[in-house]
C-alpha cells in the first residue's frame, strides 16, 4: 500500500518540459490547465485556435497551458520530438515524467496540483479542464466577477453526490475495498472541467499523502476534499455545466460555462458558429 502511494505524490515525478511564461512573467486573474495526451495535438491545436485563444476578458488576462506526461506507446521518439518541436512555436506545454496513460489520470492530476502549488501562488483562480471541452470563457470569468464568489477555499464545477462506488473488477472504474471502503463516493466536482481558488491546490497535494490513491481521479479529489473538511460550493446553475452537446444549440451553449464534445473538429465548427452573425438565443 505504501510503495502505491507513494506513485501517487506528485514531489516523486519531475518536469521535463517547463518553459511557458506563466506565472514566471505573466501573472494572469485565470489559469486554465488542459490535462491531454501527448499524441493529441489534434486537440491541443483546436483549443488553441478557440478558448485558448481568449486571453484578455472583461480586463481580465487568461492564460491556458497543456500538461502531459511521457509517451508509453507508438514510436516514443517521434512522439516525444513531437512535442518539443510543437512547443518550440507555442511555449504553453507543460510534461511531467510519469507514463501518461488512463491508469494515471490520478497522479497527471496531483501533477497539474503540485504544478500550480509551486508555481501559481499570485493567480487567483484555476481550472483543470478536459481537451474534449467547449468552455465559455466569457460567461465563466462573469460567474467568478459575481459578488459573493469566493476567493478561497473554493473548487466549484458539476458536483456529483452518492456515487456509488464501482466494484466490478473489469470497469474503467474499478476501485478496491483496500483503496476506498466504503459503498460510495463523497461529493466531488466531475473531472470534465472545475474551478478552485488557487490555495486550494496546496491543500490537495499535502493531503494526497494520506488518502489512499484510486484511479478515478474526480472522485479520489472529493475523498481528498472530505479528509480536509472543506465542502465544494455548487455552481449558481447546474446546467452551466453540460455533460455531452453532440448538436448545436446555440442558445444552450451561449447560456453555459462548458461542455462536452466528441472531437477536436466540431470544437472549431461550434465555435466559429457561436461567434458568427445571429442572436444569441
Amino acid at each position: 500500500e505504501r510503495i502505491r502511494h507513494n506513485m501517487i505524490y506528485p514531489g516523486n515525478y519531475h518536469f521535463i518540459l517547463d518553459d511557458t511564461e506563466l506565472c514566471r512573467s505573466i501573472h494572469p486573474y485565470l489559469v486554465l490547465i488542459v490535462p491531454v495526451a501527448p499524441g493529441n495535438w489534434k486537440a491541443r491545436d483546436a483549443i488553441r485556435r478557440t478558448w485558448g485563444n481568449e486571453t484578455h476578458i472583461q480586463g481580465e488576462l487568461i492564460q491556458t497551458v497543456f500538461l502531459l506526461g511521457v509517451p508509453n506507446s507508438g514510436n516514443i521518439k517521434v512522439l516525444q520530438r513531437n512535442v518539443r518541436t510543437e512547443n518550440r512555436l507555442y511555449h504553453d506545454l507543460i510534461q511531467s515524467d510519469f507514463i501518461d496513460s488512463y491508469h494515471n489520470l490520478t497522479i497527471k492530476t496531483m501533477v497539474i496540483m503540485d504544478w500550480l502549488a509551486s508555481r501559481c501562488p499570485m493567480v487567483p483562480y484555476a481550472m483543470k479542464i478536459d481537451s474534449d471541452m467547449f468552455l465559455n470563457v466569457e460567461n465563466l470569468v462573469s460567474m467568478l466577477k459575481t459578488p459573493g464568489t469566493p476567493t478561497t477555499i473554493y473548487i466549484t464545477g458539476r458536483l456529483k453526490n452518492e456515487s456509488p462506488v464501482v466494484r466490478e473488477k473489469d470497469s474503467q472504474w474499478y476501485v478496491s475495498e483496500d483503496s476506498y471502503r466504503e459503498k460510495e463516493f463523497p461529493t466531488y466536482a466531475v473531472g470534465m472541467g472545475y474551478i478552485f481558488s488557487l490555495d486550494m491546490p496546496r491543500r490537495l497535494v499535502e493531503i494526497s499523502k494520506r488518502v489512499t490513491p484510486f484511479y478515478v481521479e474526480d472522485a479520489y479529489i472529493g475523498v481528498c476534499m472530505k479528509t480536509l473538511g472543506i465542502d465544494f460550493t455548487p455552481p449558481p446553475e447546474r446546467n452551466h455545466f453540460r455533460l455531452y452537446m453532440f448538436e448545436f444549440n446555440r442558445c444552450q451553449l451561449a447560456k453555459s460555462i462548458c461542455a462536452i464534445l466528441k472531437t477536436p473538429a466540431q470544437l472549431v465548427s461550434y465555435w466559429t458558429l457561436l461567434k458568427g452573425p445571429g442572436p444569441a438565443c
